[in-house]
């Protein structure tokens, strides 16, 4: 069948009409109704019903309006896929943690292109339990984590590469108003709101497991496993927050975001890559902080 039969189904889908379908395809009405029952005659069956003044649209044409549409579309895909095909090109799936896709990842394309230029990156951001399943399944070739300074018992057997590639931190933060309650020391009243982190997302059990003191003593405002999300609710001074001090630094400079509570320890954090041997476009990746 051609396959330009079915963009003129789906043109005359959305005009409903054959003569304005004709004129939209550059055509003539007799050459475009011939194209449509060759469609029917590929098909087994009509889609329309013609009448000496307008034609019918048949229901089970319509009915599938949105599947001839995405028909199209990937055919198309297809199509560009295959001829602009280069096999010294990669596509790499990347499955990262949130916060490190809005502090870490630009870092980390912009040197893997300077080694790799014909490199490019599918990114799929997931809390760090989801990001591990999808590179345990398979659908992600590299894994973009945090773990504890101390380590992570992380599901993968020794023959999975492993690479740190920086360190991090989690500090105590507020923005907006609350800025200007601090006191001496950087202590906020303690009646501040507390934006928290579910207890079983990572960020959390590793605030628990440090024995992190709230930097307020306010019931929770907010939980969130989102620190993207959180980060923006400090800066609108909904309450104070711990995040990653790579995704922050650029607010805690220029004095949005301020570091509370100085006797506070931060919790320090490992940025590490994670990649199968046998995945080369991968394993190279992780070979560059080597």
């Amino acid at each position: 069948m051609d396959l330009n039969l079915i963009d003129d189904v789906i043109v005359l889908l959305e005009e409903g009409n054959l003569s304005r379908a004709a004129r939209r395809r550059n055509i003539t009405q007799p050459a475009f109704s011939r194209r449509i029952q060759s469609f029917e005659a590929w098909l087994g069956r009509t889609i329309i019903t013609r009448t000496p003044n307008r034609i019918e649209i048949e229901p089970a044409l319509l009915a599938n309006k949105e599947e001839m549409q995405a028909l199209a579309f990937h055919i198309q895909a297809l199509r560009r896929q295959i001829s602009e095909y280069d096999p010294s090109r990669t596509t790499v799936t990347v499955a990262a943690q949130h916060s490190l896709i809005a502090s870490t990842l630009a870092d980390f394309v912009t040197t893997a292109q300077e080694h790799f230029p014909l490199s490019s990156f599918r990114v799929q951001a997931a809390n760090q339990n989801d990001c591990i399943s999808l590179f345990l399944t398979g659908e992600a070739s590299l894994l973009i984590c945090y773990e504890k300074e101390s380590g992570f018992d992380m599901p993968f057997d020794s023959s999975v590469i492993r690479a740190v590639w920086g360190q991090d931190q989690l500090v105590p933060v507020v923005g907006g108003p609350l800025r200007f309650s601090l006191r001496f020391g950087n202590k906020a009243p303690v009646d501040t709101p507390v934006i928290q982190y579910p207890p079983q997302s990572f960020f959390g059990e590793l605030l628990s497991e440090r024995n992190a003191k709230p930097v307020s003593k306010k019931h929770s405002i907010v939980e969130s496993a989102f620190s993207v999300g959180i980060k923006e609710l400090a800066l609108a001074g909904v309450g104070t927050a711990w995040l990653p001090m790579s995704m922050i630094h650029t607010e805690v400079q220029n004095g949005s975001l301020i570091i509370c509570d100085n006797e506070a320890e931060t919790v320090p954090l490992l940025i590490t890559l994670y990649a199968r041997p046998s995945d080369e476009p991968a394993a190279r990746l992780c070979r560059l902080v080597d």
